[in-house]
């Protein structure tokens, strides 16, 4: 059995974590491994879960799922770009991966659009709750 939202509250925890890191300035020798190994390990938990969640069209909150997880990849992809800055604190401890990192940030930017594609045509095809996402929500998921 598979715990989707304890799943994807951890995917968003650890997007909050490089979404904070990204912000501030921390020290390379201290959390430089740390933000890197975030990052790898959130993509491969973004990924399975978009995997997951897009093909089990009968999952129970499967819309709510989607609007989450599109959420927490655009999340992911800024506070990744942040971190490559050449002005950033762990710019030069990254550099040598800098090119994944940015492939990475690339692959979540990628996938929040699919996965807002996917709800907007859910929601097209009239087989999404119209309470599900209000107007707002939807407006401001969907922003380029």
């Amino acid at each position: 059995m598979i715990h989707y939202q304890d799943d994807l509250y951890i995917a968003e925890s650890l997007a909050a974590a490089l979404e904070a890191a990204a912000k501030l300035n921390p020290d390379p020798e201290i959390l430089g491994e740390a933000v890197s190994g975030m990052a790898r390990d959130l993509d491969v938990l973004l990924r399975r879960l978009a995997e997951l969640i897009a093909s089990n069209s009968h999952l129970v909150e499967r819309l709510e799922y989607i609007r989450l997880l599109s959420m927490c990849t655009r999340r992911s992809a800024e506070a990744l770009t942040g971190l490559l800055r050449p002005d950033h604190s762990l710019a030069d401890f990254l550099a040598s991966s800098a090119d994944e990192l940015r492939r990475i940030a690339e692959r979540h930017e990628a996938l929040s659009s699919e996965l807002s594609e996917l709800l907007r045509a859910a929601i097209a095809d009239g087989t999404a709750d119209e309470d599900l996402v209000s107007g707002d929500e939807l407006s401001q998921l969907l922003k380029a």
